[in-house]
């Protein structure tokens, strides 16, 4: 079956590698829509959709954005236009996968384009920024799929042609193998955790709630897991939620490198959701000890491998986080019910573990009370959050209110 990729690309620098490419992918069968996110230069082949109509898009035009005499300005507004540009052909039905190539410039038009599609569908993105910050899982869509170039993008030879033919190859294959959304038989739940070393209640809330009729998607929250799973929130993607994990919180506190801003798109769906503060009390440090910040030096350090150190929350920390999770709450507008283990955030603060200390789940039970609004139903367990107990109490939970 014939499917549709979109090439965004600057023509006047990519030219010559989007009409490779471009060729490539016809020879597969697909239509192939070349969209140019170029600002000046010469166009050395009609495009698809030209740069004129990126600009109107972005409710501008090219000669005032080439009047702004700024190349940062210039392709902030070729990147809002485009990705203007890529949801309408989407919402039109006229799009099965996106492709782009570029440098830094070509880059952050790419991924503003990609980020402003949904979750899953297919994207591939060429690009001299790979393997660095510009292209980190804060900045990106979730899903994207990037590829290096190995040489630069400046002109066709031996090894760009075959990186070029791998990256055809690549989105052609995404697009011929990717099914479009269908009607699902069974609710989706999602569940949050840092994995079952560390967060174990997944072995018993997934089957359990499998054998209830649920489907269940399981996220590791580690930076691009939680964001993913925000963002499939923001997308109406689940009936439900076991969002028991928040280490990417105390990372975003403390400066660690898992950060990632949670719990912000409940405010925006009616969702049924259990929470619990799991793997809360400590955040990573994946850089040697000796750049770790001072005021953290004295602190419990738990070796998780040879180069990713764990490093134990304060009680005020954990006071702190208690009052950022209840304002963030407190926005929900579907049912919301807080789950609070009193024996235990993670395997490693059970009793006699590394972590272990009461004042800090006090600390936090403290300020999330202090701080949340009557909707939200605060319950505190006597068991540690990894006894299949509170795995079985928090499904009973979720699943009362779905059938609600």
């Amino acid at each position: 079956m014939t499917k549709a990729i979109a090439i965004f690309a600057s023509l006047d620098t990519k030219g010559e590698e989007v009409s490779y490419v471009k060729e490539l992918i016809a020879k597969r069968g697909h239509q192939v829509i070349v969209v140019d996110t170029g600002v000046l230069g010469r166009v050395p082949f009609p495009p698809d959709i030209t740069r004129d109509q990126v600009a109107e898009a972005a409710g501008t035009t090219l000669n005032e954005i080439i009047a702004l005499a700024n190349e940062g300005k210039a392709m902030a507004a070729m990147a809002q236009g485009a990705a203007k540009v890529a949801q309408e052909l989407y919402s039109s039905g006229k799009l099965d996968g996106v492709f782009a190539l570029g440098g830094s410039m070509g880059t952050s038009v790419a991924v503003a384009v990609m980020k402003a599609l949904p979750l899953v569908m297919p994207k591939l993105l060429v690009s001299t920024m790979a393997l660095t910050p510009m292209i980190s899982p804060d900045v990106v869509g979730k899903d994207l799929t990037v590829m290096p170039p190995v040489a630069d993008i400046w002109g066709l030879n031996r090894i760009t042609k075959r990186v070029l033919e791998n990256a055809a190859g690549a989105i052609a294959g995404m697009v011929e193998t990717h099914r479009k959304e269908e009607v699902a038989e069974k609710p989706l739940i999602g569940i949050t955790t840092l994995g079952a070393p560390t967060l174990s209640y997944v072995l018993w809330a997934k089957p359990l709630l499998e054998q209830m009729g649920y489907e269940v998607a399981i996220f590791h929250t580690i930076g691009v897991g939680g964001m993913s799973y925000e963002q499939l929130v923001e997308q109406g993607a689940f009936a439900g939620a076991l969002d028991l994990s928040m280490f990417e919180l105390t990372n975003r506190l403390c400066g660690g490198p898992a950060a990632a801003d949670r719990l912000e798109a409940v405010g925006k769906r009616a969702m049924p959701q259990v929470v619990a503060p799991g793997a809360l009390n400590f955040f990573g440090w994946w850089q040697p000890l000796e750049m770790l910040p001072a005021q953290y030096r004295e602190r419990k350090i738990r070796m998780h491998s040879p180069i990713a150190a764990q490093v134990k929350a304060s009680a005020e920390e954990m006071a702190t986080l208690g009052e950022i999770i209840a304002k963030k709450l407190n926005k929900a507008l579907g049912p919301t019910v807080v789950l609070i283990p009193n024996r235990g955030l993670s395997e490693y603060d059970s009793e006699g573990g590394i972590f272990s200390d009461p004042e800090d789940i006090e600390a936090f039970t403290q300020a999330l009370k202090g701080n949340i609004e009557p909707k939200v139903e605060v319950i505190e367990l006597d068991m540690h959050i990894n006894d299949p107990e509170f795995a079985r109490k928090a499904v009973a939970l979720l699943d009362g209110m779905l059938r609600k």
